[in-house]
């Protein structure tokens, strides 16, 4: 196993019963709460008023900012931010998908540093690096998707630039979290079915780059891969089954919080990078929905390059029992089993079906390659593996066929 450096300090708190808690520990840290929530829905059905009026009974005081986007952008954060220094906000409290739990820890660093703008601390920013802290973030996630609650990164858009770039710091971790899975009973078949996406997504960027080092975050990885795969299908067929959804949570959660690429080499979100930039240009894409229309071409230019195959192939044993002692054989067929699944589930689609024109691709390949790549390519090979830069690497002749995944690759 290689090295590895793990601090989840965010306290979670799991299902119904941890209501009390979880208000008790919010107000532990204050009581100037600036909750933040996106279109209206929690409003809808009920949870924001729940978790106001259990705040209030402890005598917390509470401004609400509603309006966060999908995808949140840069303009939304600094409007809310403003609001949030002018109340003097003790805690950032959202209450929502992913958008809002990134937009709240954007918020919470920019009250903390008293700027006005975000976009300049984004990924390729000219602040970038430079946040020296966040007031206190806490959140309750309802859709099974990012794990944006136990993780220290947010994702920004800017229209104006086209740009979609993440921010992240130790600090920006929620520091408690109420997963309740009542939350995500009503969510659409949809938005389900994309945050399924997503979560697969966590793991499997790092399971097929990091390499053979790990056996136990193999298995544990490939736990959620395959908890997911299942139970996908049978919440579609019953919404509002609370076991099934609560499964779907603790999956999002696991699939994110550190423990997935524990004792693996280093690698880069080459999938998370490209999908950015495709739902940069076209804001409406949800995140899950982009990253399920990755997944075929992916996945096959892995294998097409003789990339990871042996990591594909072990997935299709320990996935879909696929026997692998032909590893060519065995991680193609992986490939066409999971693109299967994709479609028995809805997810599978082409960028166009989508609604990306084919003549903005350069453009986000640019983009993709110019802000998480070297401007050349993107990282599609563990960090310390030299991809066969090395001489005398037996991959060094392979390099000269396929220098990196490039801007004309996607």
């Amino acid at each position: 196993m290689k090295d590895f450096d793990i601090h989840i300090q965010t306290r979670l708190l799991f299902g119904p019963g941890n209501e009390k808690k979880f208000y008790d520990h919010i107000i532990s840290v204050g009581k100037r709460i600036f909750v933040v929530i996106g279109g209206g829905s929690v409003k809808r059905l009920g949870y924001l008023d729940r978790i106001t009026q259990g705040l209030k009974k402890s005598d917390a005081q509470i401004l609400l900012f509603e309006g966060i986007e999908p995808n949140p952008t840069s303009k939304t954060i600094n409007k809310a931010a403003k609001e949030a220094s002018e109340f003097k906000a003790d805690v950032i409290l959202a209450v929502g998908g992913g958008s809002v739990m990134d937009a709240s820890k954007a918020i919470a660093g920019l009250v903390y540093t008293g700027e006005d703008d975000i976009w300049p601390y984004v990924l390729g920013g000219k602040k970038m690096g430079r946040m020296k802290g966040a007031v206190p973030i806490a959140a309750v996630p309802t859709t099974a998707a990012t794990a944006s609650e136990v993780t220290p990164y947010a994702v920004i858009s800017n229209p104006e630039t086209n740009g979609k770039s993440p921010i992240g710091y130790p600090f920006m971790r929620p520091t408690v979290s109420w997963l309740n899975p009542e939350f995500t009973l009503e969510l659409p078949p949809t938005t389900t079915r994309d945050g399924a996406s997503d979560i697969l997504s966590h793991v499997f960027e790092n399971y097929l780059l990091g390499g053979n080092a790990s056996p136990l975050s193999d298995r544990y990885s490939e736990g959620i891969i395959k908890t997911v795969v299942e139970t996908l299908p049978l919440v579609i067929a019953e919404p509002d089954n609370y076991e099934l959804r609560a499964r779907l949570l603790w999956a999002s959660n696991l699939a994110l919080n550190g423990y997935q690429h524990a004792g693996r080499e280093p690698s880069g979100f080459v999938m998370h990078s490209i999908e950015h930039a495709i739902s940069g240009f076209y804001p409406n894409i949800a995140h899950g929905r982009g990253l399920a229309t990755i997944y075929p071409a992916y996945f096959r230019w892995m294998w097409k390059h003789d990339r990871c195959r042996d990591r594909l192939a072990q997935l299709g044993e320990r996935i879909f029992d696929i026997d692998k002692d032909d590893v060519s054989y065995a991680s193609l067929l992986f490939i066409t089993r999971f693109e299967e699944w994709l479609q028995s589930n809805e997810l599978y689609q082409s960028l166009t079906d989508i609604g990306v024109k084919e003549e903005s691709f350069d453009d986000i390949a640019q983009y993709a390659v110019d802000v998480y790549g070297n401007g050349k390519e993107l990282q599609a090979y563990p960090q310390r593996c030299c991809a066969g830069r090395r001489p005398g690497c037996p991959r060094s002749r392979q390099r000269q066929k396929t220098n990196g995944i490039r801007q004309k690759d996607f």
